[in-house]
C-alpha cells in the first residue's frame, strides 16, 4: 500500500512537470479537432497485441501445460487492467494465481514463467533497438548504441549461462557468495540467483520454438506500433510506421520504472520524451497524441479487462492477497 501510494504521489508530480512543458489549451484544441475513426484501427491494435502475446504464451506454456488460447487471450486481458490500475504487477501474480487454481500448477513456478514471459519481451526489445538506432534517425547521442547493445550482451551472456552453462552458473554462484560478508546481503543474492537460474531454464527449448517466440513478441510490436500511428494519424499528422514501432519498444523499456494506478503521469511524460526528445515531433502534438492514445487505451484496457475478469471468474481478493504479501 505505501508503494501504491508513493507511485500515486509521483505520477502527480510527473503531471505538474508535463504540464509546464506543454500548452494545455493547444493539446485541447487539438484533441477537440480529431477524426475518430481513425481510432478503430487503434483499438484493434489494442486487442491484436494481447492475443499475439496470448498465442506466445501458449507457445511458452506448451510442454508444461496445453491451455486453451482464449483463456490466455482473457488471462492477458485480466493482467493489463491490473496492471494499469494497481502498479504492483498485480496483473503479473494474476497470472499466476490463475495457472495455480485452474491448472493445478504451483504458484511458484507460474510466477517464474510469467516473469521469464516478459524477460523475452525485453531481450527481444533490446536486440531489435540495436538494430534500429543505426537505421532510424533520433537525437540520441552516438554511444547511446554501444551503452544498449552492451546491455544487451550481457543479459545475451547471462540467458546462455543459465540455460546451457548451468553447472558453471552454480559453481559462480558459490564463488561468490563468500564475497558478501552480511547474511543481510548474501541471503538476497542466493535466492535471487537461484531464482534467476529455476527461471531460465524454462528457455532451454528447440531452436524452432525460441525463434516462434522472438517472432511473436517482434509481430506484437507492430500492433503495439499501429495504436500510436493510427492515433497520430487522428490529429491528421504521419509519424512513419517504423518509427513508431522503434518508439513503441523504448516505451516498453520505461514500464521497468514505478507508474501510478492508470499510468497517470508517467505514459505522459515518458511518451513525450520518446516522442519529442528523441524523435523530434513538436512538443504539443506529441503530448496531444499521448494523451489521447491514453485516454482510449484506458477505455479498451476496462472494456477486455472487466470482460476477462467475468469470463475467467478470476479471484481478485486472492489476486490481491498474494501480490500485496508479495508470496
Amino acid at each position: 500500500m505505501i508503494k501504491i501510494i508513493f507511485n500515486t504521489i509521483v505520477g502527480l508530480v510527473l503531471i505538474f512537470i508535463w504540464s509546464r512543458f506543454v500548452d494545455l489549451t493547444q493539446i485541447w484544441q487539438k484533441l477537440s479537432e480529431a477524426n475518430l475513426i481513425f481510432l478503430l484501427p487503434a483499438f484493434f491494435c489494442m486487442f491484436a497485441s494481447p492475443f499475439i502475446r496470448a498465442i506466445r504464451l501458449k507457445v511458452f506454456l506448451s510442454e508444461i501445460k496445453q491451455i486453451p488460447l482464449w483463456n490466455l487471450v482473457f488471462l492477458n486481458g485480466a493482467a493489463i487492467l491490473l496492471n494499469f490500475f494497481i502498479p504492483i504487477r498485480a496483473g503479473d501474480f494474476g497470472k499466476g494465481v490463475y495457472l495455480n487454481t485452474k491448472y493445478e500448477l504451483s504458484f511458484g513456478k507460474s510466477i517464474i514463467w510469467v516473469f521469464m514471459d516478459r524477460f523475452i519481451d525485453f531481450l527481444t526489445v533490446l536486440a531489435a533497438s540495436s538494430i534500429f538506432l543505426l537505421v532510424i534517425p533520433t537525437t540520441l547521442p552516438k554511444n547511446f548504441i554501444i551503452i544498449i547493445s552492451s546491455v544487451f550482451c550481457l543479459f545475451l551472456l547471462v540467458t546462455y549461462l543459465a540455460i546451457f552453462r548451468l553447472d558453471f552458473s552454480k559453481k559462480l554462484v558459490v564463488f561468490l557468495t563468500p564475497l558478501f560478508i552480511f547474511n543481510l546481503i548474501k541471503i538476497p543474492f542466493v535466492r535471487f540467483t537461484s531464482f534467476i537460474l529455476e527461471s531460465f531454464s524454462i528457455l532451454k527449448r528447440s531452436k524452432k520454438d525460441l525463434m516462434t517466440l522472438i517472432v511473436l513478441t517482434l509481430l506484437a510490436y507492430v500492433a503495439d506500433a499501429g495504436i500510436w500511428f493510427f492515433t497520430f494519424q487522428s490529429l491528421g499528422v504521419n509519424p512513419g510506421y517504423l518509427t513508431m514501432y522503434f518508439g513503441q519498444m523504448l516505451s516498453a523499456l520505461t514500464y521497468l520504472i514505478p507508474a501510478a494506478p492508470g499510468y497517470v503521469g508517467s505514459a505522459e511524460v515518458s511518451g513525450s520524451l520518446i516522442l519529442s526528445g528523441v524523435f523530434g515531433f513538436e512538443v504539443n502534438v506529441a503530448s496531444s497524441m499521448v494523451v489521447l492514445s491514453h485516454i482510449t487505451t484506458a477505455i479498451f484496457v476496462i472494456i477486455l479487462g472487466l470482460i476477462s475478469i467475468f469470463n475467467l471468474k478470476l479471484d481478485l481478493n486472492l489476486i490481491l492477497k498474494k501480490a500485496l504479501r508479495r508470496k
